[in-house]
């Protein structure tokens, strides 16, 4: 059995927290804790609730799915939520008018058009640094390092072949998320990796999982969330406008969102909002009013238009 000094252990602990602050070493249940994780709200009841009550401060977070699941909408209508958001759409795609429909404004959002991963994260660790509410990058695959995108474009500026190192992301992954993890941590920012989903290649088990996503085993351990976003299904209206020869006009969405991984929640819950394209994110109980409303205005519209 251990021979334990507790008088000795006090001492110790004493000593670290008036060397490296208060609060730095504590005991289970300390009013001194600084890891009580206080959560925001994401103001959609049904992921609140899957979630375990809001997305958490100060940790990592990951949005996935396969393309038009609607992981970027979810997005933009989380950066809406708060007084001051950096996004990060290192991709390219980043569209104001669809940032405006979730609420963003002018000096609220700040987006940082990143050309490489180096850039975004350090630009990232600086504004966490200050205490930004919420960090975005859209989308993880983007996310080059500087010298595989400078080897690729020397090599075309020879039309010549070249082979870039694999895994570029994940060795960016590894060395820039510690430090990022820590500052967050200590700031309260809470920052949103989106990403997409790739066919595992190779012999595969026929009952594992058959699917995987860029930015390498780092950014899987460090996230403290992992959703999974689909589109179950479209959500239509009759099509009024002769210009467009569908049957129907697509108006929506319904997403279904999976924690496949959680450190804060229960993991494997499950739930399905409908998402409007000119509205945002609303209850199922408001579905089909907002569906009558929408056909009623796209009704006056068109006919506005073409008589």
């Amino acid at each position: 059995m251990a021979k334990t000094n507790r008088e000795a252990i006090l001492k110790l602990s004493q000593e670290i927290n008036k060397k490296e602050g208060e609060g730095m070493l504590y005991s289970l249940g300390s009013k001194s804790a600084n890891l009580n994780l206080p959560r925001w709200s994401t103001n959609i009841p049904d992921l609140d609730s899957i979630i375990g009550g809001g997305m958490p401060e100060g940790r990592v977070v990951e949005i996935y799915g396969g393309e038009s699941a609607g992981k970027t909408t979810l997005a933009y209508h989380l950066c809406g939520l708060h007084d001051l958001c950096l996004s990060v759409p290192i991709e390219g795609t980043f569209s104001p008018e669809r940032a405006r429909i979730f609420g963003n404004r002018p000096k609220q959002m700040l987006i940082y058009r990143a050309n490489y991963g180096e850039d975004a994260f350090n630009k990232a660790i600086k504004y966490a640094q200050l205490g930004i509410p919420l960090i975005v990058f859209d989308s993880v695959p983007s996310m080059q390092p500087r010298e595989d995108v400078e080897k690729i474009l020397k090599a075309v500026d020879k039309d010549a072949e070249i082979e870039t190192r694999i895994g570029g992301i994940a060795r960016l992954m590894t060395k820039y998320l510690p430090v990022l993890e820590s500052v967050i941590e200590q700031t309260g920012t809470t920052v949103i990796f989106i990403n997409q989903i790739r066919d595992k290649m190779g012999m595969m088990n026929p009952f594992g999982d058959t699917e995987t996503t860029p930015g390498g085993h780092k950014l899987k351990h460090a996230c403290s969330l992992r959703i999974k976003v689909a589109r179950k299904q479209w959500i239509e209206i009759p099509n009024k406008n002769p210009l467009n020869t569908a049957t129907k006009e697509k108006i929506g969405l319904i997403m279904k969102c999976k924690i496949v991984k959680s450190k804060v929640c229960e993991p494997m819950g499950e739930c399905e909002i409908p998402l409007i394209f000119e509205k945002g994110f609303i209850e199922y109980s408001d579905l089909d009013t907002v569906r009558k409303e929408i056909m009623k205005e796209h009704g006056r519209k068109y006919k506005e238009m073409f008589g």
